[in-house]
């Protein structure tokens, strides 16, 4: 928007609107207000006159916004009497508002916006402190965002600095600035924030109530003047997706104007009339939010001494119209029973009795660690859950005294599948991180029991022993109803399973121990009175867990352990290896043919993660060693910020902080691998390359998958660990004879000339027309001979390196963006037969660390998986493609092919690009499959 046209705005808004000081004196909440107190009335008509001149910019910075002037706080306080039972105007009654409340009332409805405004003499520290643009700095992304992220801490604290200008009294500036608050905060923080009341000329001030009777004025407010003349159109011209968002939102008011009523019984009635499907569905999603937020505001004032609110916490009675159109909303139907019995069912949580009571045992510390993040150091609250597992009785209770349920969470989010609790804002904000995530989980218990009995008191209550609510649920009688009864207790939670007959006790108690890694808050496991306490932290990876029952000939075998334990960045991880002492120095062999692994126990060898000590898999960085052959580690994530997992919670699904915390895990295991060095005095490159080789012994050497971005995290992260051992080719000298550099990466980098490895499998022919297979492993002489050959015939001036197949190979050959393959023909001489050994070829100083320098088209899942690369090469086949092992391929640059597969990868038929792959691993093997035929052609 331009100058002039807000300019337009201005002049519009002060059209519209009379003088805010006579519509505030127009309302009965002032005239009230008058008559109970001319002091307070004349306070109110101050607080008016100073703060409708600032709430006048906010067009400035928000030009495509609904009104948020003192022309709204107006319609805010004509609302107050439509949502007030009419005994709080009534001299008479109990119900009624004092001076101090109607006052408080009336500021914050002109006020909750006041942050979304430049203070007077603020703008020259704000362009500093935000570094705005000189020019149109009043509109800027960096402004609005401030603004709108910061508004509700920023209008208190301006009140609070210009107490007296605004005519409120000292003592009502801090409630003052909750109610205005109020609108941003969540049910549960208004709750949790505000139990304490205030107290003002001589009464009690439940700010908490007032705060839900102002939320709810606000939230009906729906005006013929509540739009902006202009704005829509405006909105409708401009670019962008802010635009468009403001244009839906300012039709959706125009649409329903002031056809929003409460009936004198408390009921809201609202119509309106639309042209646009997407505007009438906001307008819809847009009561259902508010529905929820009057049951919620409804709570608090049912909570209070005297309950004020007329407004129902009931369905809004809806004739939203779309003329020449049906509107429907229920775009898909699901059957309840169905989708309960989806979600209790082994169909989702498959594999483990245990599973379910780890579920309940999730939402038991959930609750603990949410009530003890809003608790202060004074209140003295410590945490615990308790698992009783009760064989006689065959029944399982998980208790906790953490914050509790009240109904309207029972209702809302408890027995309402799919609706987390870990939706609320509460619980995304103020750096709260939760465990809960689908709202799916407690159902899961009815596949191991038949009823839960639920018992629950919110904290909020106050640590005074009150009355909280019991109920039971059961998946054989699934009512429409739930039947509530009081029940004694102190806040917090406890269910109760009865187990089906056929689920053994014991077996559930091994799987829900086994599943819990650590506690996050302190966990008691009882069985029949014997008390097991979950960790705090994760536990040492013993011998005994290393070896299991192998343990008795590790001393026969000469096996040794190492065990350590560290943190880093919100993850702690223990670990342990097993190893030999051979010549004075570790090994991870066993013999000359097998590593350690042959002694591990593989049940439990296999590191194990977890999230707030619960086991959740997930996968860690890839490593400069083989953990799982020669040892484990044990790790928690201590945060669930970020953390997505699976349904059944029996897998972390990938995602930024997933991939983050891998890391994590994986650095302090490269910590714990430093220690091992160092105690063994092998912290040295020819050291660690051959430990992290026998690391891989016994099919661990997995050297035929793209390894993406393995080299810049390495590089990143352990450079010290990451080895390389290269053969300096020199036509004088054999294979025996060569020279043998070790290097670190740093070491690596200061080195020139290229590389070659063989990675591909030797075929020789034998007699009767079979072959003799060398394997890549194999191959380090025979490649180091066909090096000699390039070397003699290039007359290379450079140095050329061989390296053993291996992953660390691979690592660099993917990061050269101009490595090819080099077809070398060897004689065999016993069969006289010709052989091609293909070696893979790049120059150490084109490595690059950017993956998308890399030259690979695609990676790919289907009929083949693997990466294809884009690369100059030529192959002894006369074929435009190159298979180099299982999962990866060349396709030659300039050819049909590349220029096919490139296609098929910029419309991300990805499906289709494996199967071509899979066809073309067909016509390697000599058959000729049509969709290639044309493709393959020289």
């Amino acid at each position: 928007m331009n100058e002039n046209e807000q300019q337009d705005l201005k002049m519009e808004v002060s059209m519209l609107v009379r003088d805010p000081v006579e519509e505030i004196k127009s309302t009965k909440v002032f005239s009230h207000l008058s008559s109970q107190s001319p002091e307070y009335a004349d306070r109110a008509v101050r607080f008016v006159e100073a703060i409708a001149p600032i709430l006048a910019t906010t067009v400035q910075h928000f030009p495509l916004y609904t009104r948020h002037d003192a022309h709204h706080g107006f319609q805010v306080v004509r609302r107050l009497q439509d949502v007030l039972q009419d005994g709080c105007f009534d001299s008479g009654s109990d119900k009624l508002l004092g001076a101090p409340e109607m006052f408080l009332l009336i500021a914050a409805a002109y006020a909750h916006d006041l942050g979304m405004t430049v203070f007077p003499g603020e703008a020259p520290g704000l362009k500093s402190k935000l570094d705005l643009p000189v020019d149109e700095w009043e509109t800027s992304v960096a402004l609005t965002s401030y603004l709108r992220r910061e508004h509700s801490k920023r209008g208190g604290a301006y009140i609070h600095r210009n107490a007296s200008v605004f005519g409120v009294p000292e003592n009502l500036v801090a409630p003052l600035d909750w109610i205005m608050k109020s609108h941003n905060l969540s049910v549960s923080e208004l709750e949790a924030n505000l139990r304490i009341p205030f107290a003002a000329d001589d009464r009690v001030l439940d700010v908490r109530q007032l705060a839900a009777i102002l939320c709810t004025a606000d939230a009906i407010e729906f005006s013929d003047t509540r739009v902006l003349d202009g704005v829509v159109e405006i909105a409708r011209q401009t670019e962008g997706g802010a635009a468009a968002i403001s244009y839906r939102e300012n039709r959706k008011h125009d649409c329903i104007r002031d056809s929003l009523a409460v009936t004198a019984d408390g009921q809201v009635v609202v119509s309106g009339t639309f042209d646009d499907g997407d505007v009438l569905a906001l307008a819809h999603r847009t009561f259902d939010e508010m529905e929820g937020w009057i049951r919620g505001y409804c709570d608090i004032d049912r909570q209070s001494k005297t309950p004020r609110l007329k407004i129902r916490p009931e369905p809004f009675l809806r004739r939203l119209d779309l003329p020449g159109a049906t509107f429907e909303r229920l775009g898909v139907r699901m059957s309840k029973r169905a989708v309960i019995d989806l979600v209790a069912s082994n169909a989702v949580w498959r594999g483990s009795t245990g599973a379910p009571v780890r579920e309940l045992v999730q939402n038991a510390v959930e609750a603990c660690r949410f009530r003890s993040h809003h608790s202060s150091p004074a209140d003295g609250y410590q945490p615990q859950v308790k698992v009783e597992f009760d064989r006689a009785g065959h029944t399982i209770t998980v208790f906790d005294n953490g914050c509790g349920m009240s109904l309207r969470t029972i209702l809302n989010h408890f027995l309402s599948v799919a609706s987390s609790r870990a939706k609320e804002p509460a619980y995304a904000t103020k750096n709260y991180a939760p465990i809960a995530r689908f709202g799916t989980g407690f159902w899961s218990v009815f596949t191991v029991a038949t009823t839960a009995h639920i018992k629950s008191l919110a904290f909020e209550s106050g640590t005074i022993p009150r009355t909280g609510l019991q109920f039971d649920v059961s998946l054989d009688e699934l009512r429409d109803y739930t039947v509530f009864r009081d029940c004694p207790m102190s806040p917090g939670t406890s269910v109760t399973l009865r187990l089906r007959d056929d689920v053994v006790i014991d077996d559930i108690y091994e799987q829900c121990r086994n599943l819990l890694i650590a506690a996050a808050v302190p966990i008691d496991l009882v069985l029949d009175g014997a008390v097991e306490k979950v960790p705090a932290s994760v536990p040492d990876v013993t011998p005994e867990m290393l070896l299991g029952a192998k343990i008795n000939v590790m001393e026969k075998d000469g096996l040794h352990t190492f065990q350590w334990r560290g943190e880093q960045s919100g993850v702690d991880v223990a670990l342990g290896l097993v190893f030999r002492i051979e010549d004075q120095r570790p090994t991870f062999r066993l013999n000359a043919h097998t590593s350690v692994i042959s002694r591990l126990n593989r049940g439990s060898g296999m590191s194990t993660t977890a999230v707030c000590g619960f086991q959740a898999p997930f996968r860690s960085s890839a490593t400069c060693f083989d953990l799982w052959r020669v040892g484990a580690s044990i790790a928690n994530v201590n945060s669930p910020q970020g953390i997505v997992y699976s349904l059944d919670r029996g897998q972390v699904l990938e995602s930024e902080q997933s991939v983050k915390m891998g890391r994590a895990i994986s650095q302090c295991i490269h910590d714990g691998y430093r220690a091992f060095l160092r105690s063994r005095d092998v912290y040295d490159p020819q050291s660690i390359y051959r430990l992290n080789e026998e690391s891989e012994l016994n099919g661990g050497n997995v050297f035929d998958q793209y390894t993406d971005n393995q080299l810049s995290v390495a590089a990143d992260e352990y450079p010290d660990l990451l080895c390389f051992r290269l053969y300096e080719v020199n036509p004088l000298r054999g294979f025996g004879q060569a020279v043998v550099r070790h290097v670190d990466w740093k070491g690596l980098q200061k080195l020139s000339g290229s590389c070659v490895v063989a990675q591909t499998r030797l075929d020789l022919p034998a007699p009767e027309g079979q072959f003799r297979s060398i394997y890549a492993e194999q191959l380090t002489a025979i490649a180091y001979d066909a090096a000699t050959h390039i070397f003699r015939q290039e007359q290379m001036v450079e140095p050329l390196y061989v390296l053993e197949a291996n992953r660390r190979a691979s690592m660099l050959f993917d990061a050269d963006p101009t490595s090819t393959i080099q077809t070398i023909p060897l004689q065999n001489s016993p069969e006289g037969a010709l052989v091609h050994l293909v070696l893979q070829r790049w120059h150490l100083r084109r490595v690059t660390l950017d993956t998308d320098r890399h030259q690979i088209i695609a990676k790919v899942q289907g009929r083949w998986a693997g990466a294809l690369y884009s690369r100059n090469f030529e192959s002894h086949r006369g074929t435009p493609y190159a298979f180099l092992g299982r999962h990866r391929v060349l396709i030659r640059q300039g050819s049909e092919l590349h220029d096919h597969c490139m296609a098929l990868a910029e419309h991300k038929r990805f499906l289709k690009l494996a199967d071509l792959v899979d066809d073309l691993q067909l016509h390697s093997q000599g058959f000729d499959p049509e969709s290639v035929r044309e493709l393959v052609k020289s």
